[in-house]
């Protein structure tokens, strides 16, 4: 078995990854942790890569990622689909998945898990990949699985999975590529050949 963390709108490598290995656990109770892929994405805008981060409401230290609660305190969804739709609006392939992203900004979610599990379930069948699931019941040693993913994607800049071989595309802004944002953005900008870049990104000999 193969456990992955449950990030919002996951980078390329995860779902690199993800299409690598096929049939995965995703996991409900590994603990949430400030500063990370549970609750922020990256886009590219004209100046720099954006982190967006959604707001978490308050709670133990030790409290996983399937009992974290969004808050509601601030307009983070209006915040967010702006700054998507500024960075993506001109790319190639956005007006064809705008229908199925714009949704997640217009209604309230609760649940943090529930909300990335929509969007990750979105992504994969709206690219129509090969990718298949279960969930976590609890919590298991990453010596339970025979991949352990949980710790693969740091936020720390400049780092990159050693397995991660990023295969360059034409993004909106900037003629320097960013490797490894969110997977947002490969699919507005590739659309069908984002399988494909996906599975030239995964150094299996580097695993």
């Amino acid at each position: 078995m193969k456990i992955f963390p449950v990030y919002y709108f996951p980078s390329v490598s995860w779902f690199a990854a993800a299409l690598r290995e096929q049939t995965i656990v995703l996991e409900r109770w590994q603990y949430y942790r400030k500063q990370h892929y549970f609750n922020r994405m990256e886009i590219k805008t004209p100046d720099k890569v954006l982190r967006m981060s959604i707001p978490i409401q308050h709670a133990g230290e030790h409290t996983p990622l399937g009992l974290r609660k969004i808050a509601h305190d601030w307009n983070w969804r209006g915040d967010h689909w702006k700054s998507i739709e500024s960075a993506l609006r001109s790319s190639p392939y956005f007006e064809f998945f705008e229908s199925r992203i714009e949704p997640f900004y217009s209604e309230p979610w609760d649940s943090l898990f529930d909300f990335n599990l929509a969007i990750i379930t979105m992504v994969r069948d709206a690219l129509k990949l090969d990718i298949q699931w279960t969930i976590s019941e609890q919590f298991h040693p990453p010596s339970y699985y025979t991949v352990d993913y949980r710790e693969a994607f740091s936020p720390k800049d400049g780092y990159m999975a050693p397995w991660f071989q990023p295969k360059s595309y034409l993004q909106v802004f900037g003629d320097v590529f960013s490797p490894d944002l969110s997977i947002i953005d490969l699919m507005c900008n590739k659309g069908p050949e984002t399988e494909r870049i996906l599975r030239e990104s995964f150094d299996s000999v580097s695993r």
